[in-house]
């Protein structure tokens, strides 16, 4: 598995900027381009600036955190399972250990990635050929790319080592960081990153997969939000709203996952022949069953008449039954329009400004921009009106949006606090209903993955994971 994860890597990095299998126990990566020479001319740089979005977005599930964040946050929650792979079922039945292969994996994609990220700030910052304007707008995107990855390594693991340098004799022994300081540091990043990028899409000739200023001000609200600062949030998000008309909620459901369609404030471009959620948390037309089957109760959550289960679901039947898959990608081998996957749309920035607002007593707003999401699935206005109906509201609206998709429900089942119980999860609360004794309260973060532990003795595992 490993050996075929640095295959995929170096295949899909621009300049092989990869070669660093594990970024916390090994020392300085072959084939691993960290001297002045790299940082000359802006064709090399620029190499390795697409290698970042590249190494995050591509490959099979497990070898790379864009294809693994999907399918592993999807089993942990209330999502479904997968039909085809039972080694899949330590997510789905909450039984991870810190032996598991495929979570190392995991860990360590990211990491790879914050390396990159970190040679990159440090290489540019150095570079004295470098044009001054081109210098800020590269460290902007590197930085913006290491807050995705410890976005999700926060959300994931809880305290994780804060790496911002491309010095590996430092970070092989460095502790974890508590959360409070990776999110602080996100902000930096992200709030860097939105005054150095572009603000239009010219740069990249009218594409939308590279980061502009909109993208990194979309996840900094989401950011806001998690942290619950929500006049920041809503302030964000509705910055992101107001955009010079670069963006905007796409009308038509079928229509939203297409590359460079106007939702896309951040698309990444599929290197691979295919979509691989349109082949491997979809399904083949080839095939008789799918791979991951949606759950009877989140099928079931979909209102009458929402466009978004006729559009973003499809239905293989074996036997006598009905396995009901997520099909928001259909391209695959050639065949169809040519999707991007999406990592941040505009919808999300409606539901974190309602949220938000909804937090703050601004319960019209928040109705209202639920509404624009609800209309485009072709439903009627919401008849929430107050806090506690709000809450439910944007919670239905959120699990339907954006079901296996980078992992929101996860995320946000671990963030909510209890309904019932406010002093507990609503993780707590959704799943243990819906898994039994599968669930427990510690499983809310992945287990630090031994390999990690052994070479590295001051990282310290999570609770519940011996």
């Amino acid at each position: 598995m490993k050996q075929r994860s640095l295959i995929y890597s170096i295949l899909f990095t621009g300049l092989t900027l990869s070669g660093c299998n594990k970024l916390i126990e090994i020392g300085t990566p072959r084939n691993q381009l960290v001297t002045a020479s790299v940082f000359t001319d802006t064709v090399t740089v620029e190499s390795a600036v697409l290698g970042l979005y590249s190494k995050l977005a591509n490959g099979s599930p497990g070898m790379d955190p864009g294809t693994a964040t999907s399918l592993y946050n999807g089993l942990s929650a209330d999502e479904g399972y997968h039909y085809s792979f039972t080694f899949y079922d330590d997510f789905k039945n909450n039984s991870l250990n810190a032996n598991v292969y495929y979570l190392d994996s995991y860990w360590s994609g990211f990491y790879n990635i914050i390396y990159t990220a970190n040679a990159l700030i440090q290489g540019d910052s150095a570079s004295s050929s470098l044009p001054a304007p081109y210098k800020a707008r590269t460290i902007a995107e590197a930085r913006f790319v290491r807050a995705v990855c410890y976005f999700y390594l926060v959300n994931e693991y809880g305290a994780v080592p804060l790496v911002l340098t491309p010095n590996v004799n430092i970070s092989n022994t460095q502790p974890r960081d508590s959360a409070t300081k990776i999110y602080d540091q996100i902000e930096k990043d992200l709030t860097g990153a939105a005054a150095a990028l572009p603000a239009d899409l010219g740069y990249y000739a009218g594409k939308r997969t590279r980061a502009t200023s909109w993208a990194a001000k979309a996840l900094l609200a989401r950011v806001y939000l998690y942290r619950n600062k929500w006049s920041q949030a809503a302030a964000t998000a509705g910055s992101v709203i107001n955009n010079p008309g670069l963006f905007s909620i796409n009308p038509d459901p079928t229509k939203v996952f297409l590359a460079n369609n106007q939702e896309g404030l951040l698309q990444f471009v599929n290197a691979i022949t295919s979509s691989w959620m349109a082949t491997s948390l979809g399904a083949s037309p080839f095939a008789v069953t799918p791979n991951f089957v949606l759950g009877d109760s989140l099928y079931a959550s979909f209102e009458a008449n929402d466009l978004r289960k006729t559009n973003w679901v499809g239905i293989k039947k074996y036997g006598n039954t009905n396995y009901p898959f997520p099909s928001k990608y259909k391209y695959i081998g050639g065949q169809g329009a040519v999707e991007y996957a999406q990592l941040l749309r505009m919808s999300e920035q409606y539901l974190i400004r309602a949220e938000a607002n909804t937090q703050l007593g601004q319960f019209s707003s928040a109705a209202a921009d639920l509404d624009i999401v609800r209309a485009r699935a072709g439903l009627p206005n919401t008849t929430a009106a107050d806090k506690p109906s709000l809450i439910t509201a944007i919670e239905h609206e959120r699990r339907t949006e954006f079901f296996c998709e980078w992992g929101h429900r996860w995320l946000d089942l671990k963030r909510w606090p209890g309904i019932a119980n406010p002093s507990a999860t609503r993780a707590d609360e959704v799943l243990s209903a819906a898994k039994s004794s599968n669930w427990q309260s510690t499983d809310a973060l992945y287990p630090i993955p031994q390999p990690e532990r052994n070479v590295n003795p001051n990282l310290t595992q999570n609770p519940g994971y011996n």
